[in-house]
């Protein structure tokens, strides 16, 4: 019984090894889409740092170490919430510009479909890498942002991330652009910000001849952002990134449409999972496993062989 155990045990661990050996690494099919969404962000990332510097608005590059003029100030007069440094460091990495590309072309979205955003201004890096996404795979998106961010987001109150996509879209780097906006904040009406500086803002956007979402009635706000969105034709995708009063509503709404949903929260943790880990993301984002059906069939036919020959030896010995 004891060398029965043995030699079967001895065919599992063989027929395993062999199956493991067959597994292999391919890139992903849409694998140079993912590279030029890539370098896009970076390209994008650079032009809004190099803007930063030239408008003299502060950098610091102990926390920006990578220079991606992607992370904000600690606390100004529109900032929401508290916000964690390490999640908005993790944010700037333009390898989530390749997830996305991942994302959308796994689910079929093909050139000319259309894809609803809703996006704070938290996660400017993430914003620029999604934005960068939709428009390497031609896609049509209607972004909605609050201006709003949490610590280190785009809070500076002079370039907000309304106006850095504005100035990118002018400058011609960008083709999908913001459609909408709210303030964020308390009520989604930016009631906690500090009160000139918001009139200085909304001066500003006003030039820029966008629609504004601001309504008390929460229900009426939600009504009327998911009205905008589908006047534009059959929704997609819907993605959020960041934090704002009506996401998790918007999120249970297209769900039940049975549309595909990403919310980008709790970064670190997505991050993770996605393999967008510094170092490591080249493995795990941009190849998958396969396998090779002819190796099964041979690793199938050396076991049945195994299994065979034991019976025989069996029978003989009786």
């Amino acid at each position: 019984m004891k060398n029965k155990f043995t030699y079967i045990l001895c065919v599992i661990i063989v027929v395993l090894f062999m199956m493991d050996k067959n597994i292999y690494r391919e890139k992903v099919i849409y694998h140079n889409e993912m590279l030029k969404a890539k370098k896009n962000t970076l390209k994008l990332y650079e032009e809004i740092y190099c803007e930063k510097l030239r408008r003299g608005i502060f950098i610091d590059e102990e926390i920006d170490l990578k220079k991606t003029g992607m992370i904000g100030e600690e606390f100004t007069g529109i900032t929401t919430t508290l916000g964690d440094l390490e999640s908005k460091k993790i944010s700037t990495n333009p390898n989530f510009s390749s997830y996305f590309v991942k994302v959308l072309k796994k689910k079929g979205l093909k050139k000319g479909d259309l894809v609803a955003v809703n996006m704070s201004s938290s996660f400017p890096g993430m914003n620029i890498s999604l934005i960068s996404a939709l428009d390497i795979l031609e896609l049509r998106a209607i972004i909605v942002n609050s201006i709003g961010s949490s610590m280190y987001g785009a809070n500076n109150e002079e370039f907000t991330f309304l106006e850095m996509a504005y100035f990118l879209k002018e400058k011609g780097m960008i083709k999908n652009f913001i459609n909408a906006y709210s303030l964020g904040g308390d009520s989604d009406l930016g009631k906690n910000f500090d009160d000139e500086i918001k009139r200085k803002i909304e001066k500003r956007i006003e030039k820029l001849d966008i629609k504004k979402f601001y309504n008390e009635d929460y229900k009426e706000n939600l009504k009327e952002r998911i009205e905008f969105f589908n006047d534009f034709g059959e929704i997609k995708f819907f993605f959020n990134i960041g934090g704002n009063l009506l996401h998790e509503q918007l999120e249970k709404y297209y769900t039940k449409k049975k549309i595909p949903v990403i919310s980008m929260l709790n970064i670190k943790q997505k991050a993770a999972i996605q393999g967008i880990v510094e170092g490591k993301e080249e493995l795990n984002l941009y190849y998958e496993k396969r396998t090779n059906i002819y190796h099964y069939i041979i690793i199938f036919s050396f076991l049945i062989g195994m299994i065979i020959i034991y019976i025989l030896k069996k029978k003989r010995r009786n």
